[in-house]
C-alpha cells in the first residue's frame, strides 16, 4: 500500500464524495486527505485521483511515501480545527519533527513536503486535529 496525505484547495466549491478515505474539509473548498492505495504510486496520481473525484484543484500540497518520508502517527482523531503547521530551518531533520511529535495525541501526519528556498533542505510539516 501507498501511503499518501496532504492538503489541496478547488476552484469550486462541491459536496465531497463518499470514498474510503480518511478527508476533512479544513475550509469552504480546502480539503485534508490521507490514506493508503496501491494504485496511487505518486503525487501526480493522487492529483489526478483527487481531481477525478473532487474537480478541478486550484492548490494541492501531497506527500505520498515512495516520493517523501512519512508516517501517520493516527489514524483515530476527532474532527474539529485542523492546522497544518510547517518547520522549516537550516538543521531541521525529519527525524528530529518525527520524534519531537510521535507521541502527541493530536498530531495525525508528520511528512516531507517541498524544498525550502532559503535552507536547501526538505520543510517538513505536521498535520494536526484538535
Amino acid at each position: 500500500m501507498n501511503i499518501f496525505a496532504g492538503n489541496f484547495s478547488l476552484e469550486k466549491k462541491v459536496k465531497a464524495p463518499d470514498l474510503d478515505f480518511d478527508i476533512v474539509q479544513t475550509s469552504e473548498n480546502s480539503y485534508f486527505i490521507m490514506w493508503a492505495d496501491e494504485s496511487l504510486t505518486s503525487s501526480k496520481d493522487v492529483i489526478e485521483f483527487i481531481e477525478q473525484n473532487f474537480g478541478k484543484t486550484r492548490t494541492h500540497d501531497i506527500s505520498i511515501e515512495w516520493e517523501d518520508e512519512l508516517e501517520i502517527i493516527s489514524s483515530e482523531y476527532e474532527i474539529g480545527a485542523y492546522e497544518c503547521v510547517s518547520f522549516q530551518w537550516a538543521n531541521v531533520t525529519y527525524e528530529d519533527i518525527l520524534e519531537r511529535f510521535a507521541d502527541s495525541s493530536e498530531a495525525v501526519c508528520i511528512r516531507e513536503a517541498e524544498q525550502s528556498d532559503i535552507y536547501e533542505n526538505r520543510i517538513i510539516k505536521v498535520d494536526f486535529m484538535y
